[in-house]
């Protein structure tokens, strides 16, 4: 099976399975069936073997030229969470390895592209660079590349966006999404391109030091969760890699109120500060146990346990993309790991928070002004006056409550600008493939992408357009019966015609939960599985729980607890569903994921609540 078939589809079609599930105790089996999970399929997306990008050994040759030489390299990255994190790493990389390297803060106002003010800036404050190399970023940016070349600077990208005609005018490029590439896989992240590199230059130049190199997988396996790569083959490994390194440098709270943290007492912190390593390198990850610190001090890591995939994905990477959606300051963001002293990484940090806390707010406000604005192209196209990183979070979240392809523009433009905005879609709707094929203009990922249109004129043509292909799309989608299977929970639990097994036996439940574990980690391309729980509310209790009674507690007649976080304003709803004298008006209907739950050494399966299944 080619990779390309097992990125296109997650459960293939086809295949045999397993068994024939006709028990509780048969819980794993049948969902394996179901996804198509059979042991060749999991071997095949667990294989971390990859090809060697092209252009590596000129690269690689490039940079031995500027460490021999001790040329002054700029690491020039982008200002997503993925460019962070690869802007961390080859800071952190060369500078390891014995590079005369230093790193450039982007400016997220001038877009993704390495622009001519980029150059200016890094000419401008390092007059003597000989040499820069891009991350997450430069393989279109043809103007910058150009100027830099000019300005007799050796040009290295390294990127992972498609590369478009005539193509990349670096001296070297290094892109798994280059035009005339043939790595297998290209969805990998920005920061795992760099990665390659340097690592594949410490095999060929000092390989001594791979061991420490082998430590920058934290970094990129960040950037893989957190710019959304599919989990499959070498970017599983990375990450599994990646939260090993990050469970090490995780210290737990001390026992007693009003005791500091100290960091230096993880495994990997008393390993660096004794291995003679680079400062550049050692602060790092410094900074990556700050954040972890003050993420436990608000209560978003408990234990150890709490650093996985999710955490990368819906705490770290949306608090760092918050400082470009406000607006903010990306020195913060940088700096809380590349900071002289551990009080300006820690201060770094809290600001990082404080942003996030601010764009949470933000979001609220304008997503009720747009709600109380005339926007006449509503629900595919609206208007708002927010700043231009957070088009995309109102957008998403427009798109969650109408189910529909949705694009926020920004309500003014500048005299002979276009309209510019941003795309977010459901998995059925590809938004470039459709819209760019109709002649209009949509730029990024597909399901999440920047959007332009010249006036209003097109905005409406733009609008109307969607709205066609959309309601075609849906219609088909329809017909052949696939957005039923889309939809459709991995397993049903509960006494209900249509469900697969009942909610007795929590210790099946409990078994089936923990082997899902074992096949961590979970993301886009192997998605964890979602269960359908079928209740009859008079037969649960229903109760509230937290330190604010923000949360609500559903618990079965056998004793499943299901948790539903901030959902405290359904209770009383609930509490009259379940006294209604007509058994169907009883019943709902949730979508949960299973977890394990370890409270003072009692270990039981919980479910936790993500919606009520007719929300979908």
């Amino acid at each position: 099976m080619s990779q390309e078939t097992l990125l296109a589809t997650p459960a293939p079609p086809g295949i045999e399975p397993l068994i024939q599930a006709d028990s509780e105790t048969d819980l794993f089996s049948l969902l394996r069936a179901r996804r198509g999970w059979t042991d060749e399929y999991l071997a095949e997306i667990d294989n971390p073997e990859h090809d060697t990008l092209l252009d590596m050994d000129k690269m690689l040759a490039a940079l031995k030229r500027i460490h021999d030489s001790q040329e002054l390299l700029v690491v020039v990255p982008d200002f997503d969470m993925d460019g962070i994190t690869s802007g961390v790493l080859g800071y952190a990389g060369f500078s390891e390895l014995g590079f005369n390297v230093t790193l450039h803060i982007p400016d997220y106002r001038r877009g993704h592209d390495v622009t001519t003010a980029d150059i200016a800036e890094v000419h401008s404050q390092y007059p003597h660079a000989k040499a820069i190399i891009t991350c997450d970023g430069g393989v279109n940016s043809l103007e910058g590349i150009a100027l830099a070349r000019n300005l007799g600077l050796t040009t290295l990208v390294t990127d992972h966006h498609v590369e478009l005609a005539p193509g990349c005018n670096a001296d070297v490029t290094v892109d798994p999404a280059r035009i005339d590439e043939t790595y297998s896989n290209p969805g990998i992240c920005g920061a795992h391109v760099l990665y390659q590199v340097i690592e594949a230059w410490a095999q060929q130049y000092a390989p001594h030091q791979l061991g420490s190199v082998g430590m920058l997988k934290l970094f990129a396996g960040i950037g893989t969760v957190s710019d959304v790569m599919p989990i499959l083959f070498e970017n599983r490994q990375l990450v599994r890699d990646s939260l090993s390194l990050a469970r090490l440098l995780y210290t737990a709270p001390p026992a007693y109120e009003g005791a500091e943290v100290d960091i230096n007492t993880s495994t990997l912190m008393t390993l660096l500060r004794t291995g003679g390593h680079n400062p550049v390198f050692v602060g790092a990850f410094e900074g990556f146990a700050i954040a972890m610190k003050e993420f436990s001090a608000i209560g978003k890591l408990r234990t150890v346990e709490d650093i996985n995939e999710g955490f990368y994905g819906f705490y770290l990477a949306p608090a760092f993309n918050a400082a470009r959606r406000i607006e903010g300051s990306m020195s913060d963001c940088f700096g809380v790991f590349v900071s002289p002293t551990a009080e300006e990484k820690t201060a770094c940090m809290q600001r990082v928070i404080e942003g996030n806390n601010l764009r949470r707010e933000l979001t609220v406000e304008h997503l009720e002004k747009i709600e109380t604005d005339d926007q006449p192209l509503a629900p595919f196209v609206y208007f708002s006056d927010a700043p231009a990183g957070m088009l995309g979070l109102i957008a998403n979240q427009l798109m969650q409550k109408t189910g529909q392809p949705t694009v926020v523009l920004h309500r003014t433009k500048a005299d002979g600008k276009a309209y510019s905005g941003s795309a977010r879609s459901p998995f059925w709707f590809p938004v470039i493939r459709t819209m760019t094929a109709q002649g209009f203009t949509a730029i990024g990922h597909e399901n999440a992408c920047g959007v332009r249109v010249s006036d209003y004129d097109e905005a409406l043509a733009f609008h109307s357009a969607m709205a066609l292909a959309a309601e075609q799309i849906m219609e088909d989608l329809q017909a052949s019966g696939s957005l039923a299977d889309a939809t459709a929970p991995d397993l049903r639990f509960g006494a209900g015609d249509d469900c697969d097994a009942g909610l007795s036996d929590l210790e099946a439940i409990a078994t089936m939960t923990e082997r899902i574990e074992q096949l961590t980690p979970f993301g886009h391309g192997f998605t964890r599985p979602e269960f359908e729980l079928v209740l009859d509310l008079a037969q649960c209790h229903i109760g509230t729980l937290g330190s604010e009674s923000q949360h609500l507690k559903i618990i079965t007649r056998h004793g499943l607890k299901c948790l539903w976080w901030n959902a405290a304003d359904r209770f009383m709803d609930l509490k009259e569903q379940a006294e209604s004298p007509v058994a169907e008006d009883r019943t709902i209907r949730l979508r949960v994921e299973f977890s394990m739950n370890n409270f003072r050494g009692n270990v039981s399966v919980q479910a936790v609540v993500d919606r009520v299944a007719e929300e979908v």
